[in-house]
């Protein structure tokens, strides 16, 4: 039967499991890298379509529609 021959040491675990934490946590950074739009200046992920002002490579590719505030004062 293959197995392993020894015990592995509880430091040799808990560097293994921390090794492999910070790749994870690399690779959501990567996932999550935000840059700042052409147009607008406000963070947007790269190499997508701005979710404020709807340009990509400083061409309007969506047409945003902001919903109209009810500014109705009751005095």
């Amino acid at each position: 039967m293959i197995g392993p021959r020894k015990k592995r040491s509880i430091a040799k675990k808990k560097q293994r499991s921390s090794t492999w934490r910070t790749l994870k946590l690399k690779k959501i950074c990567k996932t999550l890298a935000l840059s700042p739009c052409g147009n607008c200046g406000k963070q947007k992920k790269s190499h997508h379509v701005c979710p404020h002002c709807g340009y990509y490579r400083n061409q309007q590719v969506l047409t945003i529609k902001t919903k109209a505030r009810n500014t109705m004062v009751e005095a």
